[in-house]
């Protein structure tokens, strides 16, 4: 392979790997998140922490 195919080849593989990082970077939720959910002390877990409090209580209550 030539200097100058070599070159070609990386400048496109550079390309790509621009092209890629920009669509990881524009993200707007990291992909972990979405898929695992929230992590402990997060806003959106205190707040379930708060609503299935309340439910047990109200369950109890039932009983």
């Amino acid at each position: 392979m030539s200097t100058k195919a070599i070159a070609q080849e990386l400048a496109a593989v550079r390309q790509r790997l621009a092209a890629l990082e920009a669509k990881v970077s524009s993200a707007s939720k990291p992909a972990w998140q979405a898929i695992v959910g929230t992590a402990k002390g997060d806003d959106l877990d205190r707040e379930a922490a708060r609503l299935g409090s309340l439910w047990r209580k109200r369950e109890n209550k039932r009983r």
